[in-house]
Formats: structure tokens, sequence, C-alpha cells
């Protein structure tokens, strides 16, 4: 194994553990009596973890071939676990994002990511030159569009990130710039009406252009946060002296775990986080610009940009560069779902890598 691939996948297991801390350092201030959560907190969050880091090993050691072989299997079952969504999920926080196991809360949204990313790399592999034909994205677009939109109802963030990485995807694969910018307009008039659709979408655009003058109301997130930024600093309040955690900023372990990050950490320790999140990507590019795979390729650059976009919405957000979507921070926010999903694309990004002939060579 290389230095890069060593690197790679310390970034990501340090990003983890440091995550699974951060989570478990503000859910036990929000919980009561304290020394009967405490225990159940930690095992919830070690099995969070366990379960992560073993999907991203199996996925290391699968035969990527024999996946791409179940790809077209695997869209129509994540439709049809989205549309279960709808029928027989569960509701949180006004969102029927999560289907209910009994053992542990799903949302498929996130590993309709996965899906999205291996169905788009196929399909450009596949048509190669003709990616450029108008006839041969009709059916691919529709495909992607049925997905995107039965998570955009209920998580417009999320089926956002979805169609921009399908849209760059099918831009690096040829496809003419025309059809890109009118697939891009449809898509701005289509957000906008499930904008329009809801009312606390709506509230949260214009909390954007001004949270303060909403800080009562939809605002108060982006107000919180900005404040719990601003004590931190240049070099934090401490680690688990955060204010803000204690019931103050709502989300605190999930969206806006950035925000305590600042607070605790300082400017100084959310650089050096930032700094971690773009080695990582850079050197994932490196990854998708080395392999020979075609497919690899695209592989691999569908998940770089998919964590990349994910992380760079989060951290528009607890800043107010952003709307607030309901995005969480790669590896760092609380949820098994999305932490799992994190964990498969890269144990496939390092699979491509090292079942490529050229860096078994290099």
């Amino acid at each position: 194994m290389t230095k890069a691939l060593k690197l790679y996948f310390s970034i990501f297991f340090l990003l983890v553990i440091f995550g699974t801390v951060m989570v478990f350092n503000i859910r036990v201030f929000n919980v009561h009596p304290v020394n009967e959560s405490v225990f159940p907190i930690l095992r919830s969050l070690i099995i969070n973890l366990m379960m992560a880091l073993s999907a991203m090993a199996l996925c290391y050691i699968v035969n990527i071939d024999a996946v791409r072989t179940w790809i077209k299997y695997a869209v129509v079952l994540i439709i049809l676990v989205l549309i279960a969504t709808y029928l027989v999920g569960t509701e949180v926080n006004g969102s029927k994002r999560w289907i209910n196991l009994g053992f542990m809360m799903v949302q498929p949204s996130e590993f309709a990511k996965i899906v999205v990313v291996f169905y788009m790399a196929e399909v450009i592999c596949n048509k190669r030159e003709r990616i450029g034909l108008l006839k041969e994205l009709i059916y691919p677009f529709f495909v992607v569009l049925i997905i995107v939109s039965l998570i955009a109802f209920e998580d417009l963030g999320t089926g956002l990130i979805i169609f921009s990485v399908a849209l760059f995807l099918l831009l690096m694969g040829g496809m003419r710039f025309k059809y890109i910018v009118v697939l891009g307009v449809l898509a701005v008039i289509g957000f906008s009406f499930l904008i329009l659709m809801k009312p606390y979408r709506v509230e949260r655009i214009r909390s954007f252009l001004d949270p303060w003058q909403y800080r009562q109301s939809s605002g108060y997130q982006q107000v919180q946060s900005e404040i719990a930024l601003g004590r931190g600093g240049k070099t934090g309040v401490g680690f688990g002296n955060s204010q803000k955690k204690m019931r103050y900023l709502p989300e605190a372990h999930t969206d806006f775990i950035y925000s305590i990050i600042g607070e605790e950490f300082g400017f100084a320790g959310s650089l050096v986080l930032i700094s971690l999140f773009v080695l990582m990507f850079m050197i994932g590019s490196y990854f998708a610009l080395s392999v020979y795979s075609r497919f690899g390729f695209y592989l691999i650059s569908g998940f770089v940009i998919m964590l990349a976009v994910q992380t760079l919405i989060n951290l528009g957000v607890v800043t107010s560069s952003l709307p607030n979507k309901g995005v969480p921070l790669p590896f760092i926010s609380y949820g098994g779902s999305a932490l799992m999903s994190y964990s498969v694309m890269v144990g496939f990004i390092l699979n491509a890598v090292t079942t490529d002939n050229r860096f078994n060579n290099f």
C-alpha cells in the first residue's frame, strides 16, 4: 500500500474517531439524568462506529466488477425503499426520512448517494462517445430524476447534492455543455417549486438573508451558530467547555456540530479540521487521476465530489453563507446511516485504487 493510501485511510479514521468523541461530548450534556445515560449513548456511538468501519472494510475487499453487475438491481431496490419510506417511514423533526428496523433507524437517501454514483459511472462507461447524444441520456436522466424527486420532497439538501454530482459526472463523461445548461435550468425551476411547496423552506431563505431579524424563529440556529463560532476566538474555550451545546443550539450534534468544534477549539482547531478535509479531497482527486480504469476514475471522482460538496454545504450553512439545508458534516456529525454511507464511499475508493494495475506497480 502506498503512502498516499495510508495517509488517506489515516485521515478518514482520525475524522471518524474525532466525530465520535465530539458527538459524545455534546450529547452527554443534553440528557437527564446524565449518570444513567452515559452508557446507552456510548454504546450507540460504538455500535455506529463498528458498523461503519465494518462496512468500509467489506467494500474495500469486495470485487467491484461483481458489484457493477448488480447495480441495475440496486437502482430498482433503492427506488422501492425510498417509496417505502413515505408509506412506513418514521417521522423525525417533521420529516419522513427514516425507516425504523427496530434495532436501528435507517435513512435510505444516504445509500441512494452510493447507488447513483455507481449507476452514473456504469452509464458513462457503457455509452462512451454516445454520452454526448441526447437520446442516450433520456433513460439514465429519468432514473436519476426519480431517485432525486423521491428524496427532495422530504430532504431537499440531499436531493440537490445527488443531482449536482450526477451532472458533474455527466459533464466529465463528455456530455455536451448545452445539455448541462438545460438540465441546470430545469433543476433550478424544479427545486424552486419544491421550496415554495413548504413554507418553512421559504422561511429558511428569508432568515438566511438576515438571520438576526429572525433570531427568535427560523434564524435561531444560524444566530446561535455565529455566536458559538465567535466565542471560540483564536484557540477556543477548551474541550468540553462549550456553552452553546447546553441546549442553546438545536441539532448541535448533527448539522451544527462544526459550530461547537469552533467554539471549543477556536479558529486554530477549525482550520486544522478543514485542512484535513482539503487534504483528503486532494488525495482522492489524485487517486481518480491516477487509475487506469475508466470506471474507477468516474467512481472515485463521484465519491470525492459527493463528500466535498456535502462538506462545503455544511460549512456554508453553519457560517451563515448558505441557507439551512439539514446537511450533516461527513464523518463528524451524528447519524448511523450517514456515517456508514461515507465509510462505504471510502471503502470503494480504496478498493478501486488498490485493484488498479497502475497502483499495484506504483
